[in-house]
């Protein structure tokens, strides 16, 4: 079948403010890139709840080149830590210990955090390059848009990988506005730093939501002039496995991913440092995660160039697989009003929990016709000791369907059944001495990956954008205090049979009201505009409508504010 394009005129195109709520936390949304699960200090082991205990033996991966705790050293009688600003945030808040990225490898990664929806819908399992021609689909719903929606200012900064044509864009799917890194590895992060700090201080007297994703420590790892060779400065040289299926050890005197990482702390610790000093830290929620595990794979690393990759100590496995450390990731998240301090937490989370858990703050519950894979995981945050985690098993996937699942302690895969708790290598099958276990975890394998089947939306080409907006517009409809305001629509080319148009919200606000909510066009009147009047009944609402035409594809969103 044919998909038609419509084209969408603007009548009133602007956009009003919200005012500040203390009911509305601020959100500062830290992802890094290929940060492993041991690369900062608060998740060295034995962790400070388990002191005493015995350290596991690393799994010598073909190109580990990377020692257990290499965030951390004794210096003169002294622990010293290359992440204190990322260790004092794990003391102000909770550390949680049983985190997963949505995938271990960036883009679907990305696109799982955004959407709440596994990669796997989208047939994903690489990057969005260039190349590929494709992107984040415009009928996806992101949680920055449903927060947008709730009055928040939203900016993104660093790296977004989901796509470069124009409706893939930040600023298309909730974001105000985007500033994205500039390729100068050197000085990228301090220009990205102060691009943030503005943003914070600009919008201080009304919710917002910071997404601040660099590109650091991703290879090639470039630290800034001031932080070249600042950690073996700090931490003095350090020793790491040369790999290999062996337990050789080699000691250098320097590294750059560590210089990096070093790096990478102090300017989030300038960032903190900003909301304390604008009185922002209460009503701010802090989060700090990595978009998937070390890139253990790298092809310098495997030519034996020491400390140039992350690793997910004690968990085997790192980017572009499916092991435990290839999507267990460090995780911390700080808001003093409801998170009590120096905790930690080995719940189940995945990154795909973000939409729910950040969409519901700040107002409504968030209510979509989208199948989602993530679960509002804020009272277990919040330390609820009665509230159970909706979140009983974790899934792996890597591009079209789930290929693992574990229960936080075991874990079942093609591999067989491993226990997670004792053999941290995945080697030890175990399904042999409990076969009720593993036959459960064969039939979640089943049950997710027909859940998934239900909605295969895929990416977008570049050619399929569904709505062209008026170049002299922005896609806004402003409607006046009391009052609505309209928009056209028309097909931008002739069909061969009657076509059906449905104008409908993204998620919904009883606040909006919308007519018609269907349109007819046939190969006669396809270029007749047809006026589409949206009203609203409350001063500050916000929503975002989609035209959807054949196949149920959606068209592109319109977002409606209404003013103060």
């Amino acid at each position: 079948m044919k998909r038609y394009f419509l084209i969408l005129i603007a009548l009133f195109a602007g956009q009003t403010a919200f005012a500040a709520s203390p009911d509305k936390p601020n959100i500062l949304f830290i992802l890094v890139d290929d940060l492993g699960y041991n690369d900062i200090g608060c998740f060295a082991l034995p962790s400070r709840e388990a002191e005493g205990a015995t350290l596991p033996a690393p799994f010598p991966e073909k190109s580990a080149v990377a020692a257990p705790n290499q965030a951390i050293a004794e210096v003169n009688g002294a622990k010293v830590s290359l992440t204190p600003n990322l260790d004092q945030l794990a003391k102000d808040g909770l550390r949680l210990t049983n985190y997963h990225a949505p995938s271990s490898v960036c883009s679907p990664s990305r696109l799982g955090l955004m959407t709440g929806r596994t990669p796997a819908r989208f047939r994903l399992g690489g990057i969005i390059s260039k190349s590929n021609h494709a992107g984040l689909p415009s009928r996806e719903i992101t949680w920055p848009e449903v927060l947008k929606g709730k009055g928040y200012a939203t900016a993104a900064f660093g790296k977004w990988h989901l796509g470069d044509g124009e409706q893939h864009a930040p600023t298309r799917h909730g974001f105000d506005q985007y500033t994205p890194g500039d390729g100068e590895r050197a000085t990228e992060l301090e220009r990205l730093t102060n691009e943030v700090l503005e943003f914070v201080k600009t919008h201080r007297d009304r919710p917002f939501l910071a997404y601040v994703a660099p590109h650091q420590p991703h290879h090639p790892n470039v630290p800034h002039p001031d932080f070249s060779g600042s950690s073996t400065k700090l931490l003095g040289p350090r020793s790491y496995l040369t790999g290999d299926g062996t337990s050789e050890v080699r000691t250098v005197s320097g590294s750059d991913f560590h210089d990096v990482v070093h790096e990478l702390d102090y300017r989030i610790g300038l960032l903190l440092k900003s909301l304390d000093q604008l009185g922002l830290r209460d009503n701010t929620i802090v989060i700090f995660t990595s978009d998937n595990g070390p890139w253990t794979n790298q092809p310098k690393a495997e030519s034996g160039k020491e400390g140039i990759i992350g690793t997910g100590y004690p968990y085997r496995g790192g980017k572009f697989q499916y092991w435990e450390g290839s999507t267990r990731v460090p995780a911390l998240i700080r808001y003093p009003k409801q998170i009590p301090a120096g905790r930690s937490s080995s719940a189940l989370m995945s990154g795909l929990d973000w939409f729910l858990t950040l969409g519901n703050r700040g107002g409504d519950v968030v209510s979509n016709n989208r199948l989602l894979d993530g679960f509002d995981m804020w009272p277990v945050l919040a330390g609820n000791a009665a509230q159970q985690s909706p979140r009983s098993y974790l899934h792996y996937e890597r591009g079209k369907k789930v290929l693992a699942v574990s229960d936080g302690e075991f874990k079942y895969s093609s591999h067989g059944l491993v226990n997670l708790k004792t053999d941290f290598t995945e080697l030890v099958d175990v399904e042999f001495s409990h076969p009720t276990i593993a036959a459960k975890m064969k039939a979640e394998i089943a049950r997710a990956n027909a859940y998934l089947e239900e909605d295969i939306p895929g990416l977008e080409e570049f050619s399929e954008q569904r709505l062209v907006v008026d170049s002299e517009t922005q896609p806004f409809v402003l409607i006046p205090k009391s009052g609505s305001a309209m928009f056209q629509v028309s097909l931008r080319m002739a069909p061969d049979s009657e076509v059906v148009v449905k104008v409908q919200q993204r998620f919904s606000s009883s606040d909006v009201e919308i007519s018609p909510v269907v349109m007819t066009f046939t190969p006669d009147t396809w270029k007749t505009p047809q006026r589409i009047t949206v009203k609203s009944n409350a001063v500050g609402s916000y929503a975002t409508l989609e035209l959807v035409g054949p196949e149920k594809v959606p068209i592109r969103e319109v977002y409606v504010h209404a003013q103060q």
